[in-house]
């Protein structure tokens, strides 16, 4: 008897079971290819969130630094040392503003910007505090109280304009004999 590979026609002695094994069909395949698809699209979209706030909060640290450390050094100059020495309150109010080329912004205001870095600027300012205050910079020795801003700019990946500020009042401080 001659063997018959038609299994629909004749499953004889394959059974009924073989013929119904086919595998995965086309559309199956493509159904599973399509689930992958957007699931690797959505694991790159993630990858990218991540990169982008990882970036932010990397420029967000080097702002704060800046600024920071601007601010500690003009608390370090401020600082006025009971042995005397070249710094302290009266140096800050005065002289400081002309080495440092600072802007006068107004009376009681002065103020310079730097680019510290390629696309951050920082900017601080020296205001006497309180506002109400009748002191200006053209007398130094009465001034007790100078509010210190130091603010750091920089433009993110999608173009907008971010800034960390930081301030510190400074009063002149007096010293007992």
């Amino acid at each position: 008897m001659p063997m018959n590979r038609d299994l629909r026609h004749n499953p004889g002695q394959f059974g009924e079971s073989a013929a119904r094994e086919t595998g995965f069909t086309l559309i199956e395949v493509l159904i599973g290819l399509v689930i992958l698809t957007v699931g690797l699209l959505g694991l790159v979209h993630s990858v990218n969130s991540v990169m982008r706030y990882q970036q932010s909060a990397a420029n967000m640290t080097k702002a704060t630094m800046y600024s920071t450390n601007k601010l500690e050094e003009i608390k370090r100059l401020a600082t006025n040392e009971p042995t005397g020495g070249s710094y302290g309150f009266s140096y800050l109010v005065s002289d400081y503003l002309s080495t440092e080329g600072m802007t006068e912004v107004s009376n009681k205001k002065y103020s310079k910007t730097e680019e510290v870095e390629s696309g951050i600027y920082r900017t601080w300012s020296l205001e006497i505090y309180p506002s109400s205050s009748t002191d200006t910079f053209e007398a130094p020795e009465s001034i007790q109280m100078v509010e210190v801003v130091v603010q750091t700019q920089w433009t993110d990946a999608e173009n907008m304009s971010k800034n960390v500020e930081l301030g510190a009042v400074l009063h002149r401080r007096q010293f007992l004999e």
